[in-house]
Parts: C-alpha cells; structure tokens; sequence
C-alpha cells in the first residue's frame, strides 16, 4: 500500500469512527505569547485488529519512528497529532459525521479501500434464517448516495432506507442475495475479522441448487 492508499483508507476510517478537532497550541516566540491553531483526529473503536491497523496505516505515511500517536486502550482511543495528515485528510474531502464525502477522482482499488475502511467501522453482516445482508449506517444521506453510486460502479445492487428511531432519522444501505454478497467479499470485503467471518457464513448458508440428472 502506497502513501496515497493509507491516507485514503484513514479519510474512511476517520469519516465513519473518527473525528478531527483544533486545539489551542501556546509557546512564547520572542517575548510574546504565541497562540495558534492546531489540527488533530482521533479514530475510536473497540476491534484490537482495526486499531493496529490504523496505527499501522498512519506510519505508512509518516515516519514510523515519530512519537505523534497516542493510544488510550481504556477509551479505546486513538489520537493523531499532525497538520500534514490532517490538511491532507482534508484535501480529500470532509471528515465530518454528518456531511463526510467520498474522496474523488478514485481507481477503483482506491474506492475499494475507502469503503472496506469504512464499513469496517459502521458496517453489519446479517444472517437471520432467509434474511442475510450487508448493511452500511449513517446519519449522512449524501454520503451514503456516494457509496450506493460507487457500489454500483462495481456492479453491486444496493438500497438506501431511510429508519426513524426515537424522533433521530438516520440511513442504512443494504446489500442483499447471494451474488451482490459474493460480488461484494471479492471486490471490497472486510479487514474487520469478525464481520468477515460472519459474511463468510452469510455466503455459505444459502442452499446449494441440486440439479438431479434423470436417466
């Protein structure tokens, strides 16, 4: 993965589980107190994999040797400090819960990373009797249209619903039958081991057609 790829994959990780705030940075330049403005993202989830693999990711694009990331396992927190990544991040497009956007001008391996980042963190696998999905929630429904459009890039037949709980209004993309899931494990998948684990599952419990040959 080149440095171009991980800062895509942190945009998806950071638009679906993270968030990027300033802080205030004081130091005295001369004999006056400077105050300036600082940048920085926190990334917060619980799988032990997803979290190595940020940091993992966030050192292929700066040096690995840098002490510029901090790790609170008891909040399952991750914070970022870096006005390169952030403004880079940026460039990408916004980061923010509810108007982030997919990058633009992708190959489609580059919108393959940004979505599996993604859905790692805001992504579901169903598999209840005859009811097996992959679902993608957000309370952003442009960006999920951005993801829907892409899916479709792919070939993948997917819908948006729109899901009212408690006066909140939020969205959830749904993808659903056997070849839109296998289409999906194949071209995009999963880096989050249990929710591939479970779109495995997904895939296999449908019954195999068994074509009897009468003689």
């Amino acid at each position: 993965m080149n440095k171009k790829e991980a800062l895509i994959k942190v945009h998806g990780y950071i638009s679906s589980d993270g968030m990027m705030y300033t802080w205030k940075s004081k130091d005295i330049h001369g004999k006056r107190l400077r105050i300036r403005k600082r940048l920085r993202i926190r990334f917060y989830n619980q799988e032990e994999v997803l979290i190595n693999d940020f940091i993992k990711t966030v050192q292929k694009i700066y040096s690995p040797k840098k002490k510029y990331i901090t790790y609170r396992p008891k909040r399952n927190e991750l914070e970022v400090r870096g006005q390169i990544i952030c403004k880079a991040l940026l460039s990408l497009g916004s980061v923010n819960t509810k108007n982030w956007e997919m990058p633009k001008n992708l190959t489609q391996k580059q919108k393959s990373i940004w979505i599996r980042a993604f859905a790692d963190c805001d992504g579901t696998v169903g598999n209840y009797n005859y009811h097996r999905y992959v679902a993608i929630d957000s309370i952003n429904i442009n960006g999920l249209k951005q993801i829907s459009g892409t899916l479709g890039d792919f070939k993948i037949p997917n819908r948006i619903y729109q899901i009212e709980y408690k006066g909140y209004t939020s969205y959830r993309l749904k993808i659903s039958g056997k070849a839109s899931l296998i289409k999906y494990k194949k071209l995009i998948g999963f880096n989050h081991p249990k929710k591939q684990a479970k779109l495995n599952m997904a895939i296999k419990s449908y019954k195999q057609n068994i074509l009897k040959t009468i003689f």
